[in-house]
Order: C-alpha cells, then structure tokens, then sequence
C-alpha cells in the first residue's frame, strides 16, 4: 500500500495484484490494456498475449506486438475474473499476417454497446501504424461486429471518452514511418467522434500545436464541461504539453507546460471522487509513478508505486469503477517486466477517502 495523499482527502494505492501471469508460458504483454465498465455494473479488461522471444534480435525479448489480444469479465466490480477470451478480430488478423493488433481504448454506450477501439501495427514490434478501425459488441463481449474504420489517417488512438451519447477518440495521426517520436511537420493530435454508438465516425477536432518531439497522449472531461488535453513530449520530459478546450473540443487554448516532477510517459488520467490521478511511466521508463490534482493541472510531487520492482515497461491505463455500494475506485492495469522486456499484467486501486 502507497498513500499518495494523507491529506483530506486521503489518497491511497492498494491491492496490487497480478491479473494475467504470463510468465508462467513464456508470454508477454505490452500495450493493449483498454478497459470498460458496463451499464450492467460488468467490468471487461483487455490485453495483449504476445510471444516471449519476439525482439529478443534487438536486446528486447518480449517487447513487440506479435501475439493478439485476450479480454476478462469481472462481475463483481473487479474483484474477481472470469476466463479468458480471445478477441477474434485480433486472432485472425495475426494469422493473416499483415497486422498485429493492440487495444488501447474501449467505452460503453448508451445503449449497452461496446465499442473496442483496435492499433493496426504494420510491424512485429509496434510500428508503423495503419488506419485505426474498431469492433462492437452487443452482448457484453459474447460477440463481436466486422473491424469498422474509424478514420482514413494512419496513427495512434491514445483516448476515448463518451459522453451525452457521443464518443470521442483522440488519435495522434502520425504513422511512425520516420520513428516513434514524431519528426515530420504536419501531423496533429484530431478527435474523431462518434454519434451513432461507433458505426461510424467523423473528424470532430484538430488540436492546434507543433507536434515535432511528441508522442503518447491523453485528455479528460472536467466537470465544468472543459476538456484537457495531455501530451509527452520527449524533448522536455518533465512538462507535458497541455492544451484546454473550454467547449469539448470545438476551440482549444494556446498550449502551456504542465510540470510533473517524476516525468509522465504515456499519460493516462483519471477522475475519482472529486480526485485527479496521473499515472505514467517515470525516469528510464523504470519506474511507474502516481500523481493527484484537484484541477487536474497542478499535479503534485509524484508517488513512485513499483515497490523496488528492478525491471520495467509500465504501459497502462485507468478506469473509474463502482463498487457494490455505488462508490468510485480507480482501476490501473499495466504492464510489468518479469525478464528483461517479457511483462505479466498487473491491477491496482486507488480509493479517496
């Protein structure tokens, strides 16, 4: 246990557990780890099964995208999960042998939809990227619809809120053709959104900032109705890129430094009882580390959570759920190395008291 905060309100990491073991075949795990709460009160967590040895080449065995994708329910509100399944759309895909498939990102609609938003990797590590597409289900993950294109720019999707029956899924449209952290001119952070419960989909923003050095991003919904937009920049790792749309994104702010003082790789922010949470891989990517916000802007000093843990990778993301008493907690999955680069995946908590 970690108390992030022991002020009021108190903040504490809990309960950290290994949700997916895959040391015990040889397997790994990098990114890939969207994850929904349904309107029947369900949780599903997706992740990725990749071979051990894939980017042992390159010093990095278990460090690559050659594998699928597998997903868990949890009918108690995370506390225990069923068996694993296997997305099929990421399965067939990976026997095709054109892409290799990661989930970052899933919501759930209105209407009980799940939309799964889908990576299509060109490579066996992660790059570069093809054109996003996502897959729905109906039934709580029972079955799921034919790959459906979510935007005809190739890239990343970083995010995906909804929110008054519309998505919204930020993708960073770069394809990581002349490497990961983006080094061409021209090429922006856009918000694509859906009305129709992710049948379809149209280009909703672009948000306006030179991207050269950038990667990885996030945003989120405070409750007066603004929308922040969080973005790493590798060239100056201890602030990150911020930008404030007070309307959901139809017009955005001039973008301003926003300090976190153990650095945030890939962001991933949260919003529970009142509380911000930021959580990102900290120095050398080594570490994983916490931070809290009342404005979701002024992050404190950070909380390194990996306790003493030697290895790295910490690829993650966070949900807020709800218990059988209807209070919030913050569900964080990633990724942890057991052996070099081959990773297991790893739940916690963190509860405002």
């Amino acid at each position: 246990m970690y108390i992030l905060s022991n002020e009021n309100p108190r903040i504490v990491f809990t309960g950290k557990e290994t949700f997916v073991d895959h040391e015990k075949n040889n397997r790994s795990g990098h990114l890939g780890h969207a994850m929904v709460e349904c309107n029947d009160g369900s949780i599903i967590a997706f992740y990725s099964n990749c071979a051990g040895e894939s980017g042992i080449e390159w010093g990095h065995p278990g460090h690559s995208m050659f594998g699928w994708v597998e997903y868990k329910r949890s009918f108690d509100h995370g506390l225990t999960w069923g068996e694993a399944k296997i997305l099929p759309y990421s399965y067939e895909t990976f026997l095709q042998g054109v892409h290799r498939i990661g989930c970052e990102k899933a919501v759930c609609c209105d209407d009980g939809t799940i939309v799964v938003f889908c990576l299509r990797s060109l490579g066996q590590y992660f790059e570069p990227y093809d054109t996003p597409v996502c897959v729905l289900s109906h039934d709580y993950g029972e079955t799921w619809s034919e790959p459906i294109s979510v935007s005809d720019e190739r890239g990343r999707m970083y995010d995906a809120i909804y929110r008054d029956g519309r998505i919204y899924l930020l993708e960073f449209c770069y394809s990581t053709e002349k490497g990961f952290i983006c080094a061409e001119e021209g090429k922006f952070y856009k918000i694509f959104a859906s009305d129709d419960n992710g049948r379809s989909f149209y280009e909703y923003t672009t948000i306006p900032f030179n991207t050269i050095g950038h990667a990885y991003g996030n945003m989120i919904f405070r409750p007066d109705g603004s929308l922040v937009f969080y973005g790493y920049n590798e060239k100056d790792e201890y602030n990150l890129t911020a930008l404030i749309s007070p309307d959901g994104g139809k017009t955005w702010g001039e973008p301003f430094k926003m300090p976190v003082a153990k650095i945030a790789r890939n962001p991933q922010v949260g919003y529970v009882n009142g509380m911000y949470i930021l959580q990102g891989r900290s120095e050398g990517g080594f570490n994983f580390v916490a931070y809290y916000s009342k404005d979701g802007i002024h992050w404190d000093e950070g909380t390194k959570i990996n306790e003493g843990h030697v290895g790295g990778c910490y690829y993650s993301n966070n949900i807020t759920v709800h218990d059988a008493d209807g209070k919030e907690r913050l569900l964080m999955q990633y990724s942890e190395s057991y052996y070099i680069a081959k990773t297991n995946i790893i739940h916690a908590w963190v509860d405002v008291e």
